[in-house]
């Protein structure tokens, strides 16, 4: 029996922390694909207005 119990002593903590580690990096990747969402989004709307620019100029957008 203290066998067990030295061995969930010594092993609980370090358990506890990977099983954290975990949840804080699934949450960090989930708010970092939010991110990245965004940005792409914000791309698109610039590409957008600049080909808009570039039809009104006459300028070849394709360069």
């Amino acid at each position: 029996m203290a066998a067990i119990t030295q061995l969930i002593g010594s092993l609980g903590f370090p358990i506890a922390c990977c099983i954290y580690l975990i949840y804080s990096n699934n949450k960090a990747n989930e708010a970092h694909k939010e991110e990245i969402d965004k940005l792409r989004q914000t791309v698109e709307n610039n590409t957008k207005v600049m080909i808009k620019i570039c039809t009104k100029l006459g300028v070849d957008s394709d360069d």
